[in-house]
């Protein structure tokens, strides 16, 4: 009971890790059948190119998500070390997000050209995301305007209301 936890954490993550490689295959599949046995005369170099390294981007991201989220069992079948948690915020739900946007576009592009740009989105995303970190804040820290200078005026009138009320003697409940 005390491994409850660890225990459920192991087994999801054991069924995103099993959705995502039949997803895998399935998405793969299906562009292989379609584009290249099917629509060969279509398939060009270039085509071929941005697919393999697509693909091949996502297989990589995939195999950082099984060791990630692999968990380890001991010999009679309690769970050693669940994995880390493929549901978490953060590094491993952008994994997830690169992986949809890349089964996207290759089920898309079997359809428009154009959709190879939607790749796009990926560094957009992540120069907005370093932009927003690390530079904005840099960038405005000192001109005593931002989110964090009005919770810290928020939080000196609330300890000033605290303070002022401490000093008033004021005790709105007293036991006899």
């Amino acid at each position: 009971m005390a491994r409850q936890s660890d225990k459920k954490i192991s087994q999801e993550n054991l069924r995103y890790l099993q959705n995502l490689k039949i997803c895998f295959f399935i998405v793969n599949g299906i562009y292989f059948v379609f584009r290249i046995a099917y629509h060969y005369d279509s398939f060009t170099f270039w085509i071929a190119t941005k697919y393999l390294i697509t693909c091949g981007f996502s297989l990589f991201l995939w195999k950082q998500l099984v060791s990630y989220g692999s968990p380890r069992f001991r010999s009679n079948g309690s769970v050693d070390w669940p994995g880390e948690d493929l549901n978490a915020e953060g590094l491993t739900a952008y994994m997830f997000d690169i992986i949809y946007v890349t089964w996207f576009v290759h089920i898309t592009s079997m359809f428009f050209e154009w959709t190879w740009w939607f790749y796009t989105v990926i560094p957009l995303f992540g120069a907005y995301k370093i932009w927003t970190l690390f530079i904005q804040p840099s960038m405005f820290s000192g001109g005593g305007g931002g989110e964090q200078s009005d919770y810290q005026n928020d939080k000196s009138k609330r300890q000033s209301k605290i303070e002022k009320r401490n000093q008033e003697g004021k005790v709105k409940y007293a036991r006899k």
